[in-house]
């Protein structure tokens, strides 16, 4: 019997296993080399859920669930609720031209963001490949050579524009 435990459902996916359930707080898991059995108990006192906003916001691709919410939902969310903060900030006469993603991860929320305020949606910022996660890397000279490399403009979606 095969095991695959994963904080994305997307990685169960694609190889092909099934979600039976999320890890719970605090929970261990023991798996029997030998045997191919496992059990689980909880080893914490006091177990909490508390998630990384980061994981919904940037590092989950939007295909994953994680404890039992959709990142793409969660996104979209965001991207309304931006929006409405937008509006209760500056009315509905804001002097938002144009909503425009920093790729990828962003790309869910400003579309949801740009339907909510009536704005057109554009793609601004091209993302180089090849360039490695820039707020991993360390030092921040690093991390602004990175960006510089890493996103390139397309000068026509910005030009007399409030994006």
């Amino acid at each position: 019997l095969d095991y695959v435990f994963a904080s994305e459902s997307v990685a169960i996916d694609t190889l092909g296993f099934h979600l039976e359930r999320d890890i719970q707080p605090g929970e261990a898991i023991f798996v029997d080399m030998n045997t191919g059995s496992f059990h689980s108990r909880i080893v914490h006192p006091n177990p909490q859920l508390s998630p990384c906003i980061f994981e919904y916001v940037y590092f989950a691709r939007p295909d994953s669930i994680m404890d039992g919410i959709s990142v793409y939902e969660t996104r979209l969310k965001m991207g309304e609720k931006l929006a409405d903060a937008i509006v209760r900030k500056y009315t509905k006469d804001h002097d938002i031209d144009v909503v425009i993603p920093i790729p990828d991860t962003s790309r869910t929320s400003a579309l949801q963001a740009a339907y909510r305020l009536e704005r057109p949606f554009r793609e601004g910022f091209i993302k180089n490949r090849y360039i490695a996660r820039t707020f991993i890397m360390p030092g921040q000279a690093t991390r602004k050579k990175s960006v510089r490399l890493k996103l390139n403009t397309i000068k026509s979606e910005f030009a007399g524009r409030n994006v």
